[in-house]
C-alpha cells in the first residue's frame, strides 16, 4: 500500500509547487505593472505640483519648494525606519535576557529535579507548587483578557 503512495505524494507536491511558481510569477508581473503605473503616476503629480507652483512663484523658486519637500518627506521616512529598527533590537534584547532567565531556571529546576525525586515530601510540595503556578497563570491570563476594554 505505501509503495503506491509515495508517487501520489510526490507527484501532488510537484503540482502544488509547479502552481506555486505560475502563481509567483504572474503576481510579480503584475505587480512590477502597477509598480510602474504608480510610479509614473508620482512623477506626473510632482510635475504638476511644480508647474503650479512655477505659476505662483516661479521656476526656480517651484523647483527648489518641491526639492526641499520631497528632502523633508525622505528625511521623516528615513527617521521612522531607524526607530523602528531601535525598537525591534530592543525587543529582541528583551526577548534574548528574558530566554535566558528563563533558561537559567530550567537548568535549576533540572538540576534540583534528583533530589525531588528521591525524597517523597518534596516531590509532593515540588507537584503541588507546580500546579499552582500553572493555575495563577492561566487564571491571569483569562482575567486580563476579560478585564481589557474592547477595541
Amino acid at each position: 500500500m505505501m509503495t503506491g503512495l509515495g508517487p501520489l505524494l510526490a507527484s501532488l507536491a510537484a503540482m502544488d509547487i509547479a502552481a506555486l511558481m505560475g502563481r509567483l510569477k504572474r503576481n510579480a508581473i503584475l505587480y512590477a505593472f502597477a509598480l510602474l503605473f504608480v510610479l509614473t503616476a508620482y512623477g506626473l503629480a510632482v510635475a504638476a505640483l511644480a508647474v503650479y507652483l512655477a505659476g505662483i512663484w516661479g521656476a526656480p523658486l517651484a523647483l527648489l519648494a518641491v526639492a526641499g519637500g520631497s528632502l523633508v518627506l525622505a528625511l521623516i521616512m528615513y527617521l521612522c525606519v531607524v526607530i523602528a529598527n531601535r525598537a525591534e533590537q530592543r525587543r529582541k534584547r528583551e526577548a534574548a535576557a528574558s530566554n535566558s532567565s528563563k533558561a537559567l531556571m530550567m537548568t535549576a529546576a533540572l538540576t534540583a529535579l534528583p533530589l525531588l525525586a528521591k525524597s517523597r515530601p518534596l516531590l509532593l510540595v515540588a507537584i503541588v507548587g507546580g500546579l499552582g503556578f500553572l493555575a495563577t497563570k492561566t487564571m491571569g491570563a483569562s482575567s486580563r483578557r476579560y478585564s481589557e476594554p474592547a477595541e
